[in-house]
């Protein structure tokens, strides 16, 4: 019994003991848990705010950004900048709905950075405070500062505004976002510290009772980049305080506990002893990796804890062993080659891919230098290389080549990684790779058609380019552009099929026609492109090409053998004669042959000096006309119309001249094809328009009756660009386009008669009558010229000029009788003598303009007319 007695005793003594190392290891644990708990909440916290904030500073920003962007280019903006007295009635409403949002504050400043308008929203304390205004005078861009004023934070932007008529700033948008109040639509914690800078926050010693973390918000406006440094704060000492209580309760629950130990000493040593016995067992199978049977022990005391972490240990023990299983798998079954690699770059372990791919199996290759494999490929991307990038960086992606045991090579994908154990040292390296021959002998495939017409599989226009600009500039040659002459007849005479069957003949004769030392290009459609040697005296070289650009004839097989006669227009333009620059020489080349065309086609046709000063003076032009445009240099003279019997002045044509310092004179027949292939017609059409419409009124104040007439291109309906044109003049005041007549060329209409008659309809709802110009020049059709809602007819100068001719008579009155039947009136233009004055009068014609009666001439000429011209008659 005293026996007993004492192994009990011994037992609570050793459970005591136990106990207090339990209630120790314990309060350590949960200082454990406690700290990793805190640092983990307010790392999440910390992930949360900061997507929060991101998430609205970034709207914020990029709303305020480009509101502010929009004001800086708001016509009405530097509308309003530009005109003193109405700027109130401008920017007060502009002003009102930009600062709708409570957040962000506009304000415009005028270009010295004073407040331009007064609004509700003005703050002078935060102007004072803008150093960023100055600096954006100072360099016409936007500046961005943060500001501090009254406990409250800033972003203090502003955006110079520019208008298309100056490079230079007229104003600037001044934004003021109040981050503190952004700020405070979100949900932070009361304790949570948000700091902003443009520039990175200054490393600060470490403070053991904050959490401080920052990050960048990067955002782009109006092509600029901007960034804004967020550094968020927090202290510890809240959830240090909580900690503490709980582990003081802790601790004073446990020391209560321990002094009702003897209470229960005698039951717990029994139930104890059982329990350390199948701990221990537990705990050996746990050290073991055995899967012993688990037992339950729901007590909830310390020793219950300890089991159940301990059974916990052992289930994640068995899925690391589980998952370690899956990994060995996806090794053993990757399609791509893996290979393992130590510190000292042996071999380590390969997989089932790799070996499949060299012909290597695994002996031979575990523990054997990994460079075998590798090879230095065109690139330099050999085994040193990388192991170089890999050391630097850490990683290496890229192309290489590998060998195979029979020594062959064979381009790979290869990405290399460094392996790093815990501390971050390198154990080595793994190598993943796919075998890409395939996609190389696809990509040599896809190049060769790249360079191939695919119809007549000669060379085609890139490979042309290609080869030269590799073409050696020691060497004379000739660049030659072919044109197949009437090849639309062709097509449709017997089908595009056919035409294409001509085409790859006409390939084939060219080439067996050709000299050995040349290069042929399809270039496209029917054109080919010839690069010749010159190897003999140039004569002889012209008489060569003479003979080799003869007339052939092409025989294809439809309904029979039928025989197509085939000639060619040649433009032929010498290196390095004419040019050095290939740019150049393909310019006068394709010159030469459009002489060639104009000319009559069947021609070789050599680059001369009137060429190139042509083809230098159309590129002068096309390089100025914009800017011409732009700062007003083609304006219009203005010729007059006038009654034939009583010379009274009744209207005026407006004509676009333009004068230029260096190219003098331009001729509108130079500058407006250039203006409608470069798409400038349009910018030329809203200038001319413009000015049109400003002089109308000075003109109408001389000649109340006058109509203005004013051309435009037929390009201009295509889209209702023009009826966007003269709707947006037609606002500037009512009835502003009253008295106007639209003249356009019937010719050169492209729409069909719906939609051409719906859009005449409309511009003339705007007050702009319809005149048709060169009315006979080329082929018109009455049918269409019946459905057109038009109200004028304007004879072409070229019947003015033949009068003499009866012929020319009949026809101007067939066009008299017909306008007559269909009740528009009539001009006749290009009268110059008394004679067609007279002899249109005869005829009918009640109106006329023409150098007769006036030249086109300038807005201050006009107004020195008389009323009437017959005292202006020209013998």
């Amino acid at each position: 019994m005293s026996r007993l007695t004492s192994l009990k005793a011994q037992i609570s003594h050793e459970v005591f003991k136990l106990f207090g190392t339990y209630i120790t290891g314990f309060t350590l644990l949960i200082i454990l848990l406690a700290v990793n708990g805190i640092n983990f909440y307010h790392q999440e916290e910390f992930k949360h705010c900061k997507a929060l904030i991101a998430a609205r500073l970034s709207s914020e920003i990029s709303a305020s950004f480009k509101l502010a962007d929009d004001l800086a280019h708001s016509t009405e903006v530097w509308t309003g900048l530009t005109d003193s007295d109405g700027r109130g009635r401008y920017l007060l409403p502009v002003l009102a709905k930009a600062n709708q949002n409570k957040h962000s504050k506009f304000d415009l400043l005028d270009y010295r950075g004073r407040y331009f308008i007064h609004s509700q929203n003005t703050s002078s304390l935060l102007l004072d405070a803008v150093a960023g205004v100055q600096k954006s005078i100072k360099t016409r861009t936007t500046q961005l500062e943060l500001l501090k004023l009254e406990e409250a934070d800033y972003l203090a932007v502003s955006v110079p505004i520019t208008a298309d008529f100056t490079d230079i700033a007229i104003g600037f948008v001044l934004l003021h976002l109040d981050l503190g109040q952004v700020m405070s639509t979100l949900a932070l914690p009361v304790d949570l510290k948000v700091n902003f800078k443009l520039s990175p926050f200054t490393a600060s010693q470490a403070d053991a009772t904050q959490h401080s973390e920052q990050f960048q918000l990067k955002w782009r406006a109006a092509g600029e980049d901007y960034t804004l440094y967020v550094e968020l704060q927090q202290s510890y000492l809240s959830a240090f305080l909580f900690f503490m209580t709980g582990l003081f309760i802790s601790l004073t629950c446990g020391g209560l506990l321990f002094l009702g130990l003897k209470r229960w000493t005698h039951n717990f040593s029994e139930s104890t002893t059982l329990r350390l016995e199948k701990l221990v067992q537990l705990a050996t199978d746990t050290v073991q990796g055995r899967s012993g049977k688990s037992f339950v022990d729901s007590t909830g005391d310390e020793i219950s804890k300890v089991s159940s972490a301990l059974q916990s240990m052992l289930q994640k023990q068995l899925l690391a062993n589980q998952k370690l299983v899956v990994f060995s798998r996806v090794f053993e079954t990757a399609a791509e080659a893996i290979l393992i690699t130590n510190k000292q770059g042996l071999v380590v372990d390969v997989n089932t891919a790799l070996t499949s791919m060299t012909g290597f199996t695994k002996e031979e290759l575990v523990n054997r230098p990994a460079g075998r494999l590798y090879i230095k490929d065109a690139s330099g991307a050999d085994f040193s290389s990388i192991a170089e990038a890999v050391r630097r960086q850490g990683f290496w992606r890229g192309e290489s080549f590998f060998m195979t045991e029979q020594k062959i090579q064979f381009p790979v994908q290869l990405a290399v990684s460094a392996l790093l154990d815990a501390e971050g040292k390198t154990q080595g390296h793994v190598s993943v790779f796919s075998d890409i021959r395939a996609l190389r002998e696809t990509d040599k495939k896809l190049k060769a058609l790249l360079n191939e017409d695919p119809l007549t599989q000669l060379p085609n226009y890139r490979a042309f380019l290609e080869y030269i600009q590799k073409k050696s500039d020691s060497c004379s040659y000739a660049v030659i552009f072919i044109d197949l002459d009437n090849f639309k007849t062709i097509n449709d005479t017997f089908g595009h099929e056919q035409g294409d069957e001509v085409l790859r003949k006409i390939a084939q004769h060219l080439q067996s026609r050709l000299p050995a030392e040349h290069f042929l290009c399809r270039r496209s459609g029917d054109e080919f492109i010839v690069v010749m040697d010159i190897n003999k005296p140039l004569p002889e070289f012209k008489r060569k090409l003479n003979r080799i650009f003869e007339p052939t004839t092409v025989s294809l097989q439809q309904l029979g053998t039928v025989h197509v006669s085939a000639s060619f227009s040649v433009g032929v333009a010498l290196y390095p004669e004419h040019s050095k620059t290939i740019n150049d020489l393909l310019v006068f080349a394709d010159t030469a042959l459009l002489v060639a065309k104009e000319s009559g086609r069947n021609q070789i046709k050599w680059l001369n000096a009137q060429m190139m000063t042509a083809t230098m003076r159309k590129t002068k032009v096309n390089s100025k006309l914009l800017t011409a445009i732009r700062e007003g240099k083609i304006h219009p003279h203005y010729q007059p119309e006038v009654d034939l019997l009583t010379g009274k002045i009744i209207g005026f044509e407006a004509l676009a001249r333009w004068r230029d310092d260096e190219l003098g004179i331009v001729n509108p027949a130079e500058f407006i094809p250039l203006a409608e292939q470069s798409g400038a017609i349009d910018p030329l059409t809203v200038s001319m328009f413009n000015q049109v419409v400003k002089d109308s009124h000075v003109i109408r104040a001389h000649f109340p009756d006058a109509v203005i007439a004013v051309n435009s291109s037929p390009q201009l309906l295509s889209g209702s660009r023009l009826f966007l044109i003269l709707e947006t003049l037609a606002t500037l005041s009512e009835k502003a386009l009253d008295g106007f007549v639209l003249e356009i060329t019937e010719t050169d209409f492209a729409l069909s008669p719906v939609e051409l008659a719906a859009q005449l309809e409309a511009i003339m709802g705007l007050g702009v009558r319809i005149a048709i110009d060169d009315f006979g020049k080329s082929y018109s059709s009455l049918s269409r010229l019946a459905s057109m809602p038009i109200q004028k007819l304007k004879i072409d100068m070229s019947f003015t000029a033949g009068l003499a001719h009866r012929e020319n008579g009949k026809i101007i009155s067939g066009i008299l009788a017909l306008a007559k039947s269909m009740n528009l009136e009539v001009t006749a233009e290009g009268i110059e003598t008394r004679f067609q004055r007279d002899t249109l009068l005869a005829l009918g014609c009640e109106k006329a303009q023409g150098y007769f009666y006036s030249k086109p001439m300038k807005l201050k000429d006009v107004l020195a007319l008389p009323k009437h011209l017959g005292q202006f008659e020209n013998s």
